[in-house]
């Protein structure tokens, strides 16, 4: 990949992601080591659960907005077509709403239902989340997915 078109983000966001990976990885030592044999396994995974979500939201925020601030030609052309940047948003609350509904599945509920019935009700929320982010996105590539093929590069075709 050509790296010209992206510049070297900001040392506070690699020390951020550092720091958070670092800091995530202490919490779930302390947390397994201290205090989960107080909690139900299914509580301890919903935990853990929000602890990455945490993760996510700091890391995804500084990221994203250092991502908007330097996209390239191509993405803010992309942006710009109709309905791509609410189908962007569709895809990143749809599965936030996935992992809040996994968070209180498997703090609330999960404890009455055996180990078979909670994989199911997981692979069904995401068969649900694939079948609408699938059902928003095919249509727009099939009718937008032309206007795009200009920007795949040299480089991305020699992949394949």
């Amino acid at each position: 990949m050509n790296n010209e078109n992206f510049p070297n983000p900001s040392g506070w966001r690699i020390s951020l992601s550092i720091g958070m990976a670092i800091g995530w990885l202490i919490f779930v030592i302390v947390w397994l080591a201290f205090f989960a044999g107080e909690s139900a396994i299914y509580r301890n995974i919903a935990i853990i659960m929000i602890s990455i979500l945490v993760v996510f939201l700091v890391l995804g925020g500084s990221w994203a907005a250092w991502g908007l601030k330097n996209m390239p030609k191509e993405g803010k052309e992309m942006m710009k077509t109709a309905g791509f940047k609410s189908r962007v948003v569709v895809s990143i609350v749809i599965p936030f709403v996935l992992i809040m509904f996994l968070i209180y599945w498997f703090y609330f509920p999960a404890e009455d239902f055996d180990a078979y019935q909670n994989i199911a009700i997981i692979l069904v929320s995401l068969l649900i989340v694939g079948g609408i982010l699938g059902g928003i996105w095919a249509p727009w590539g099939m009718k937008h997915g032309k206007e795009f093929e200009k920007f795949d590069h040299k480089e991305n075709k020699d992949e394949d």
